[in-house]
């Protein structure tokens, strides 16, 4: 999220996973850069949901990934690698965002308050949860 409290609410891509969201997805952190997922090693995760959203994300990202072999013939294939038949007529992505952050529904549409809602206290609540 940015950091002042306009635009708080603004959700947006980083300048990379933390080790242990990759830890999470089964990415070493030495192979991530080497299949395009950028690695912050100084980001920390502040909450579960946030590592849980960016988990998935690269979880996406590694069922869609296809990774060619750097020579030919049966000695370049490494372990890993693409098979052959699987890697005819695959469409190049150009999209910006390779996988989406998805974005949270900002409008909330109005509703009756029901009696339920009407009887509980939130100041007992919190002060309960205190």
């Amino acid at each position: 999220h940015p950091p002042t409290q306009r635009y708080n609410m603004k959700l947006r891509l980083g300048k990379g996973f933390t080790l242990e969201e990759l830890k999470e997805a089964k990415i070493p952190a030495k192979l991530a850069p080497t299949i395009g997922i950028a690695v912050d090693h100084r980001r920390r995760n502040k909450c579960a949901e946030s590592l849980q959203a960016n988990v998935n994300r690269l979880k996406v990202y590694k069922s869609k990934l296809l990774i060619f072999p750097k020579k030919s013939g049966k000695k370049g294939v490494k372990k890993g690698d693409t098979p052959k038949s699987e890697l005819q007529n695959v469409a190049q992505n150009t999209l910006k965002e390779i996988i989406p952050v998805e974005r949270p529904q900002l409008r909330v549409k109005a509703r009756a308050i029901t009696s339920e809602e009407k009887e509980a206290s939130a100041y007992k609540k919190m002060k309960k949860a205190r």
